[in-house]
C-alpha cells in the first residue's frame, strides 16, 4: 500500500507492468502510439485491480479517439496540444500532461479543468521543480495536480503528506533483455512510499 496515488508513464514491458501492480500503483500508463495493441493487450491480461491509462501525445483527435477504440484503456492522458471539446464525449477518466516549462498554466488550468479529472505536471529538466515549490503548492491547491517532476529525495514525504498534490509521477525503464531489468530508479521511490 502507497501513501499517495502512482502513476508510471511509458510502461512498455511484462516486468514494468508486474512490478508496479505489486507495489501498488494506482495507474499505469502505455503509449498507445508506441506499444502494438496486442503487446498492449497481452500485457493487460496479467493484471487486474489497477487503472490502465492510454498515453497519446501529438495527436489529432480523430486519432485519439481510433485509439481508444482501439486499446480500450480506462483513462485517457492526453497533452496540451489537443482540442479538448473534440474529445469530450469519450467516457473515460482524462488526464492532461502540462508542461511547467513550455506551457502557459494558468490559463491552461482554468480554461482545461471543466474536461479532465487530473493534471499531470512535468518539466523539461531533471531539476524542474526547483525553484517553483510554492507556486507549484499554489496550482495543487487550486487543481488535482499529479506531480510528475523530479523531487528531492529528501522533499519527498513533505510533498506527500504536507502539500494538496493529488499523487506522484513517474517514469518507466528500458528492460536490458526480455525479463530483465533494474528496477533501482522506480524502487527508490516507491518504497519511500510504502505505508509500514
Amino acid at each position: 500500500m502507497l501513501r499517495t496515488k502512482v502513476k508510471v508513464s511509458s510502461i512498455e514491458n511484462l516486468s514494468d507492468a508486474r512490478y508496479c501492480a505489486g507495489m501498488g500503483v494506482e495507474w499505469l500508463g502505455f503509449s498507445m502510439t508506441e506499444v502494438p495493441v496486442e503487446k498492449f493487450t497481452e500485457i493487460r491480461q496479467w493484471l487486474s485491480g489497477i487503472h490502465i491509462v492510454g498515453e497519446a501525445f501529438n495527436c489529432s483527435a480523430s486519432e485519439i479517439i481510433a485509439h481508444c477504440e482501439a486499446y480500450q484503456p480506462d483513462i485517457l492522458e492526453i497533452d496540451s496540444s489537443v482540442n479538448l471539446e473534440k474529445i469530450k464525449h469519450l467516457n473515460l477518466s482524462k488526464i492532461l500532461r502540462v508542461n511547467l516549462d513550455s506551457d502557459n498554466l494558468p490559463a491552461l488550468f482554468a480554461a482545461a479543468r471543466p474536461y479532465v479529472d487530473y493534471f499531470l505536471l512535468v518539466g523539461d529538466a531533471e531539476d524542474s521543480l526547483l525553484g517553483f515549490e510554492n507556486q507549484v503548492e499554489i496550482w495543487s491547491a487550486q487543481y488535482p495536480i499529479i506531480l510528475g517532476l523530479s523531487i528531492p529525495d529528501n522533499d519527498l514525504d513533505e510533498w506527500v503528506d504536507q502539500s494538496s498534490i493529488q499523487g506522484i509521477g513517474l517514469m518507466a525503464g528500458k528492460e536490458e533483455r526480455p525479463g530483465f531489468r533494474d528496477f533501482t530508479d522506480l524502487m527508490t521511490i516507491l518504497e519511500k512510499l510504502e505505508t509500514e
